[in-house]
């Protein structure tokens, strides 16, 4: 990942909400000294109003809840559940939307996933896709969202000339469109089976009807 710059990370601060809370309480403070309630060290009473912004505002975690999600080849079904249980209400309407897309199409994959990539329905690549985009691609990503200031994500223009926001939508749609393109792969093969076992019954039985006496 790019280091990011001083102004940056400036941004990132301002926009965050203990930057934003901080200021609104040295802001009562000065309101206190202008309309007379205090006088005496008022400077140190502001400054110590915006350090108990700074340092009282809980940090956001949903981004190492996303990032540390434990994923066992054993219950990815259930951890992907884990997963957008805990940072469904840091995302935006629509990025959770596609997200619960993502999950719909993953409960599918995953409990046959193995069944369908020894039966020879799913190749190995795919199979790995849908791993990887259990373990890792789908924690970074909202994991890189997350660690954002919410202002920041909704507002701040990137260098692409999109938001966080916007970026996360389309990194998480590029991640459903993947996945349902391994569904249909797989299903496509299994309907392939069926015919196949189809033709097989009719051509066997109809030997059996020709040769009755």
């Amino acid at each position: 990942m790019t280091p990011l710059s001083l102004s940056q990370r400036l941004q990132l601060f301002l926009y965050s909400g203990r930057s934003i809370v901080a200021c609104l309480l040295a802001m009562c403070g000065l309101a206190l000294f202008f309309t007379g309630l205090i006088h005496a060290y008022w400077w140190a009473i502001v400054a110590g109003l915006y350090g108990v912004g700074i340092l009282g505002w809980p940090r956001n975690n949903l981004a190492e809840k996303a990032e540390r999600t434990e994923l066992s080849t054993e219950f990815l079904a259930q951890q992907v559940r884990r997963l957008v249980d805990a940072v469904a209400q840091g995302l935006p309407r629509d990025a959770l939307d596609c997200l619960h897309s993502i999950q719909h199409t993953l409960s599918e994959l995953l409990p046959r996933l193995e069944e369908l990539r020894d039966r020879g329905v799913i190749t190995s690549k795919d199979s790995f896709i849908v791993q990887e985009t259990v373990r890792r691609y789908l924690p970074d990503t909202l994991g890189a969202y997350l660690r954002l200031p919410r202002l920041y994500a909704q507002a701040q223009q990137l260098s692409d000339g999109r938001t966080a926001s916007q970026t996360l939508l389309d990194q998480l749609r590029v991640l459903d469109t993947s996945l349902k393109d391994v569904a249909r792969s797989a299903y496509a093969g299994d309907a392939e089976t069926l015919v196949i076992n189809g033709k097989f019954l009719e051509h066997r039985f109809s030997e059996k009807l020709a040769f009755r006496p």
